[in-house]
């Protein structure tokens, strides 16, 4: 059964799991679970590590980072981030969602991506945009799990330019 508490910006969607805004001191279990996504989808970690990336990240305006939590324990994350531009005034970009391995299919992923499109509507934006990996494709589906959350396919592609060579 699912309630929401749109005052907190709380999601409960079974007995003792939630999705709630992260909170300051949840910056190194947020960090660990984050690494171990990093981790398991082949993206490089930096070699300092995420959880001073994450604490910025977490502070900064129109940056939110989403925890869902079962009893005492983190089991998922995402991050979402929102900025101005011409076509759609505010948008989001729903940058990073994990959810570990014995908690997926119970609807954690769905209630982290709900509560980030809430604070994207709230923040004001017209739109949450994700980019999808052909690796992420490959191995989750992710187009399919997208559309099944009302997302729609474009046809738009990110192309990269590395500014770090």
């Amino acid at each position: 059964m699912e309630c929401r508490d749109y005052a907190s910006a709380r999601v409960s969607w079974m007995a003792g799991t939630e999705v709630e805004r992260a909170h300051p001191e949840d910056v190194p279990v947020l960090s660990a679970l984050l690494t171990k996504f990093f981790s398991e989808e082949g993206f490089e970690v930096p070699e300092e590590g995420l959880e001073a990336r994450l604490a910025g990240y977490e502070s900064m305006p129109h940056h939110a980072v989403f925890a869902a939590r079962d009893g005492d324990g983190l089991v998922g994350a995402v991050t979402v981030t929102s900025n101005f531009g011409l076509e759609y005034g505010w948008a989001a970009e729903l940058e990073d969602l994990y959810v570990l391995p014995e908690h997926r299919g119970a609807g954690v992923a769905g209630a982290l991506v709900r509560a980030a499109a809430r604070w994207a509507r709230d923040d004001g934006c017209t739109a949450l945009l994700v980019t999808v990996t052909p690796e992420g494709q490959e191995a989750h589906d992710l187009v399919g799990f997208y559309r099944h959350l009302g997302f729609s396919d474009d046809g738009r592609r990110i192309l990269e330019l590395d500014l770090r060579r």
